[in-house]
């Protein structure tokens, strides 16, 4: 008897799971960043580099209005500057692992949702890229940044059936410059914007 009646709560418990299912799906954007450089005289300023950023997530419910959206992406990162002729670029590809709180909402046919959470990027590689005038010059930088780079990312989106469109800004916490004799800290931002397809 008590068999029985731990199998049916167990049937019970499992109904709610099982017709929210787990979520898995894919996605592709691009992506706006930039660097913030703190404690400088005089920070220069810097034009984003715009790339790409591509990956694969999955929707794992939790509650009826609570999900966790953990993530992997390819992400590229960097920025641009002119200086006196010369256009220089910072490019920084990471391969990034957010785990995002997911609230959503649904009204009609298009669910609404927000997310956030921490998120960690490790460096996949790192190059500079000089051009003057008719000379162009590539260093690889990837010595002199740091592996790791933790920061936080929030935003939201919308749902149209199997159809995902997101947008998110992520804000890096790290110094990735690994040069600790001056009171420089350099920390990366993006702006993603993404559409995804939910299977």
């Amino acid at each position: 008897m008590r068999v029985g009646a731990l199998l049916g709560l167990a049937g019970l418990c499992s109904v709610p799971a099982s017709g929210q299912g787990l979520g898995l799906g894919a996605k592709a954007g691009v992506n706006i960043a930039t660097e913030r450089f703190e404690g400088a005289d005089g920070s220069p300023s810097l034009d984003p580099r715009i790339g790409a950023v591509v990956g694969v997530f999955a929707i794992v419910p939790l509650l009826s209005w609570l999900d966790l959206q953990p993530e992997a992406l390819y992400a590229m990162k960097g920025a641009r500057i002119d200086l006196q002729g010369a256009r220089s670029s910072v490019w920084i590809d990471y391969l990034e692992v957010p785990v995002l709180a997911r609230i959503s909402r649904k009204r009609g046919t298009i669910r609404y949702f927000v997310v956030a959470g921490p998120s960690i990027g490790v460096r996949l590689r790192a190059r500079s890229r000089t051009k003057f005038r008719d000379s162009i010059e590539e260093v690889d930088i990837g010595d002199d940044l740091e592996r790791l780079d933790a920061g936080m990312a929030a935003g939201g989106g919308v749902e149209l059936g199997s159809i995902m469109l997101d947008a998110r800004y992520t804000l890096g916490f790290t110094d990735i410059d690994k040069d600790t004799t001056d009171d420089v800290k350099v920390t990366n931002r993006a702006l993603s914007i993404t559409a995804g397809f939910r299977f």
